[in-house]
């Protein structure tokens, strides 16, 4: 192949050429139907609500992470010639991490996590009959995988099985040091996002040294079983950790992980927005599922079909865009009935919803902030997804086992100099503690002046019986 080149803003000249172990492939990837569907799909859904710059594309985000994984995967090449890891370097294993870091994000749908939320909350109401809702994980999995499409063709002719790929991102526990830049602590995902997101968004917290941390990484064997395990045995894989020169750059990398997410992704605006977006897809799907039509759009609309029973499959589902929503929006404003129509109107328009935040009412107090949340439940419980939307969410910057997500694959260790290993909080002077502490953020988000002001004499009275 003749070089290809991407000018990306994170990580410069992205080129594909000859001697690269799958570049011919992935250029080859990169055209196809579901990669390219990725520049219709928003990385950060509705944060451009508020930061207008974050209009940055899976895509791009897609072509960051093969970036890094193609780092990693060197890495590890450079980790066995060195001698610090026995055995030899597995091509076949490397292809596949590689292939998997570029599909990854393929099965996202349209303003991703409010989609995926909206249809969640459908299932467990009861108002959607269908099987079980399906994440975008599995939905990545068959497109990868699904011999209709191209990805299976252009992965056989690399050298690899789309099976292989797929089951490395459907797996949750890794089985090797290949797996790690998929899944690790540092794996290729979010050393891109959360470098991208901060750029692209301009907050000024939380710097990451890739660099540095890059050139850090080692590869070791871990012990990722998770200590409530009923069998006793420790499971050990190879995976990343950090040489110790870098121990600062990953207080920093946690640090700006947990900065991102209160400063971003848990911005009251955008979760608000993402509230809006989410009702207008409940409020769709019921109507479609009643009338097998929805007021404003056409029956071939992509989001009518996906909707109606059975409507759940691959082919409905890469016909759906961020694109084809923003239509269905103006569509419904313009022709629709009932409450889809009012949310599409106010999404156009960004008429946010009002905001009450609790642990704003009442800093530090846990049981004021209890008891006003008991009252405005019990007050609101007939409005709630209609009018009135509660959104619970829990941050800390690392938990020691399982670090930020639960899975022990996810602890961040440091390989100290005479490679023993060490859990970056179990440093005396570690500026990162694993208290265990979460931070929590609940809110309730309100359609109409006239609940909220009910909700505001709610606090009213919860601030005179703490008095």
């Amino acid at each position: 192949m003749k070089t290809e080149r991407i000018r990306d803003p994170i990580h410069g000249l992205v080129t594909f050429e000859d001697e690269g172990l799958v570049d011919e492939s992935v250029w080859r990837l990169l055209q196809t139907p579901d990669l390219q569907r990725l520049r219709r799909i928003k990385q950060l859904g509705v944060s451009e609500f508020v930061f207008p710059s974050a209009s940055h594309t899976r895509f791009a985000h897609s072509v960051g992470v093969f970036h890094n994984a193609r780092r990693l995967v060197k890495l590890i090449e450079r980790e066995i010639k060195l001698g610090r890891v026995d055995g030899e370097f597995n091509v076949e294993r490397a292809k596949v991490a590689l292939f998997a870091a570029l599909l990854h994000d393929i099965g996202h749908g349209p303003f991703s996590h409010a989609f995926e939320e909206a249809r969640k909350s459908l299932a467990s109401d009861g108002s959607f009959t269908r099987r079980k809702i399906r994440k975008h994980e599995e939905f990545t999995a068959d497109m990868i995988d699904d011999p209709q499409g191209e990805i299976k063709e252009i992965l056989s002719s690399g050298g690899v099985s789309s099976e292989a790929v797929a089951e490395l991102i459907r797996a949750e526990t890794p089985t090797d040091m290949y797996h790690s830049v998929v899944s690790s602590s540092f794996d290729a995902d979010r050393l891109d996002y959360l470098i991208r997101d901060r750029y692209m968004t301009g907050t000024g917290a939380g710097a990451i040294d890739l660099d540095w941390l890059m050139d850090n990484v080692r590869v070791a064997e871990l012990d990722i079983s998770l200590p409530d395990s009923e069998d006793a045995t420790p499971i050990y894989s190879h995976g990343f950790c950090l040489g110790y020169k870098a121990r600062d750059a990953a207080e920093d990398f946690l640090l700006a992980r947990y900065r991102l997410y209160t400063n971003v992704y848990f911005h009251k605006t955008t979760r608000g927005i993402e509230q809006l977006v989410a009702a207008f897809f409940r409020f769709l799907a019921r109507e479609v599922a009643t009338n097998t039509t929805a007021a404003g759009l056409a029956d071939a609309n992509p989001l009518v079909q996906f909707f109606l029973p059975g409507g759940e499959t691959i082919s409905n589902y890469r016909a759906l865009d961020d694109s084809v929503v923003w239509n269905a929006f103006h569509a419904v404003a313009a022709s629709g009935s009932g409450q889809a129509k009012v949310i599409a109107k106010r999404i156009l328009d960004r008429q946010k919803p009002i905001c009450l935040d609790i642990q704003q009412c009442f800093p530090e107090d846990a049981e004021s902030q209890r008891r006003l949340k008991h009252a405005l439940n019990e007050k609101f419980k007939d409005n709630f997804d209609e009018s009135v939307f509660r959104d619970s969410a829990k941050l800390s910057i690392y938990g020691e086992i399982g670090a930020d997500d639960g899975r022990a694959q996810k602890r961040l260790m440091i390989q100290m100099s005479d490679r023993r290993l060490k859990e970056i909080t179990h440093f005396t002077d570690a500026t990162i503690a694993a208290t265990g502490g979460q931070r929590s953020f609940e809110r309730y988000f309100f359609l109409n002046d006239s609940e909220y002001k009910i909700a505001e004499g709610i606090i009213d009275s919860v601030k005179r019986r703490r008095a």
